[in-house]
């Protein structure tokens, strides 16, 4: 296993032990707040993430019957 280093700015470090500390309360299993954390530490695949997030309200994505299709049109 490679260690990484993560730098992050105070206010969004702030923002995840925040995270972290809610979804503990309320029960989140811990792989999947590890999951959401990586998501939270990486700025490019967060990035990522809201730009899907806007071509889904703008209607501009694809939407499949079946996860076999989806799966065909990635490797594609």
């Amino acid at each position: 296993m490679t260690e990484q280093q993560v730098v992050l700015e105070r206010v969004r470090f702030e923002e995840i032990v925040r995270f972290i500390i809610k979804a503990v309360r309320e029960g989140i299993p811990e792989d999947e707040i590890w999951a959401t954390v990586e998501v939270m530490s990486n700025e490019e695949l967060e990035s990522s993430i809201r730009e899907s997030e806007k071509e889904i309200r703008e209607g501009r994505s694809r939407r499949f019957g079946t996860s076999k299709e989806a799966l065909d049109w990635l490797r594609s």
